[in-house]
């Protein structure tokens, strides 16, 4: 039941936006469940232009060090972080710990693809700084494993640096 209570308000607004389905809050949470536990996958021929066609904000995670056996009442409400795949550039505002209504530590990083991977890359030196795998991506949603992690974005207008 908690878990319902901290996401409902931010899994109405993914409820409105599934292509056009009104969802309630429940099946919206289930719906974010099945694609951060694996059970349900979008991995697209054209995963690249999806992932670069605006921004991302982080929604929820699942943390898989957690329990062995996840549920619906594992998942968490992330912080709205922000993410741009840009050309080979990735752009990032991370939330300020101190004062979640504005950004704190805010970059850029390049990344490449290997497959269903992104390799975030030092930006001077070129060495791999992290590997995310991609779990799901459709023009409104995106699913990265990022280390124990398991975060589900939804599509948001990209800000302009």
């Amino acid at each position: 039941m908690r878990i319902k209570i901290i996401l409902y308000p931010l899994l109405l607004l993914l409820s409105f936006a599934v292509h056009a389905q009104e969802l309630t809050a429940e099946q919206a949470i289930t719906k974010v469940f099945k694609v951060l536990s694996g059970q349900e996958t979008s991995l697209p021929e054209n995963k690249a232009d999806l992932i670069q066609n605006g921004a991302w904000e982080a929604l929820a995670y699942l943390d898989q060090n957690q329990s062995f056996e996840l549920s619906e009442g594992d998942l968490q409400e992330a912080v709205p972080d922000y993410y741009r795949f840009k050309n080979k550039e990735l752009i990032f505002k991370l939330i300020n710990q101190k004062n979640h209504n504005e950004f704190g530590i805010e970059g850029r990083l390049n990344y490449r693809w290997d497959k269903d991977y992104i390799l975030v890359l030092d930006s001077k030196s070129g060495v791999e700084r992290d590997r995310w795998r991609l779990l799901y991506v459709d023009s409104l949603y995106l699913a990265l494993e990022m280390g124990e992690l398991r975060v589900f974005f939804t599509h948001t207008p990209a800000l302009e640096p």
